[in-house]
Formats: C-alpha cells, sequence, structure tokens
C-alpha cells in the first residue's frame, strides 16, 4: 500500500512540476501591463501615437520604443535615436522623437504620452 502511495504522490508530483505556467506572475514580480496602441501614424501631434495601459514613465517608455522597433526595425542598426524632448500641445503631452533611419532618411513621431507622464 505505501508503494501505491509513494508511485501516486510522484506521479502527481510530477503532473504539477509540468503543467503549464498559469498567467499569474510569481510572488513579488509585477504583472506585465497591458500596452495599446491607439490614434495615427504620429506624424504630427493630432496624429499622435497614443500609449494605453502603461502604468508609469517607465513602462510607457519602453513601450514607445517597442513600437519603433515594430515599425523600423532594430534599434541602434536600422534606426538610431538623434533627438528626444516633451512638447506640449492643446493640453496634451506629447514626446517628439527624431530618428535616422538606416537608408539615410529620417522620421519624426509624436507619441501622446499624457496617460502616463509623470508617473513613477
Amino acid at each position: 500500500m505505501k508503494t501505491v502511495l509513494l508511485v501516486l504522490g510522484a506521479i502527481m508530483l510530477g503532473t504539477m512540476l509540468s503543467a503549464p505556467a498559469s498567467a499569474q506572475p510569481a510572488p513579488g514580480q509585477a504583472a506585465k501591463p497591458k500596452i495599446a496602441f491607439k490614434g495615427g501614424p504620429g506624424d504630427t501631434p493630432e496624429t499622435a501615437v497614443v500609449i494605453l495601459g502603461a502604468s508609469d514613465s517607465k513602462v510607457g517608455i519602453d513601450a514607445e520604443y517597442s513600437y519603433l522597433e515594430k515599425k523600423f526595425g532594430r534599434r541602434n542598426y536600422d534606426w538610431k535615436l538623434k533627438r528626444q524632448g516633451v512638447y506640449l500641445h492643446k493640453g496634451k503631452v506629447y514626446d517628439r522623437m527624431e530618428i535616422d533611419l538606416k537608408d539615410g532618411g529620417q522620421k519624426t513621431l509624436f507619441f501622446d504620452i499624457s496617460e502616463f507622464f509623470g508617473k513613477f
């Protein structure tokens, strides 16, 4: 009987260890925020890329770079940041990013960062 219980216990433990991890973060770890990009192509403040779901400035800035990498490729290879600055326009806060592209072109994008600007 002890052998059967030990075997069943080992099977249950093996099943629990091989089961896929749940979507919940481990204790002490924060859940990864769900970021959404809305708005337009970012050519002007009026068509800015709106970043939603960033809990603070670090998460929001990471989202900006993630957007740029998805759109233009790898940072410091396909494009390089030339200049970045905060831009206030009609009561909203924007991050204005100028990048140099690998092919010699340049691009300026506006991100609406009003939702997370100044949050730490």
